[in-house]
């Protein structure tokens, strides 16, 4: 369970998250075959960006919240862009993923 401390606020944005997170979209819809390079270097960038515990719930809930705004978004190419990065995010990445558990 992701669990913010109130404490010590993010320092990272909803719109930080999706600007890096943009690139990313093509590929996680099924429009293009492979992935671009800057998804890559966007989600380096917000995994190098969200250290706190805040951080990573911040970009958890808004990537949730991105999530639901793009339906095209298929599954099993949102969950294989960690991998294709060769990047370590701190939760799954799913169309169905929930930040609170």
């Amino acid at each position: 369970m992701y669990l913010a401390d109130s404490r010590s606020p993010a320092s990272i944005t909803c719109s930080t998250v999706e600007l890096n997170a943009m690139p990313c979209l093509p590929y996680a819809e099924g429009d293009k075959p492979t992935i671009d390079p800057k998804c890559c270097t966007g989600l380096q960038n917000l995994v190098a960006t969200a250290t706190s515990k805040n951080d990573k719930v911040t970009t958890c809930h808004c990537l949730e919240d991105a999530f639901q705004k793009f339906p095209a978004i298929q599954d099993q190419y949102m969950k294989a862009i960690p991998n294709l990065c060769n990047v370590t995010v701190p939760f799954p990445l799913s169309k169905e993923m929930k930040c609170d558990k």
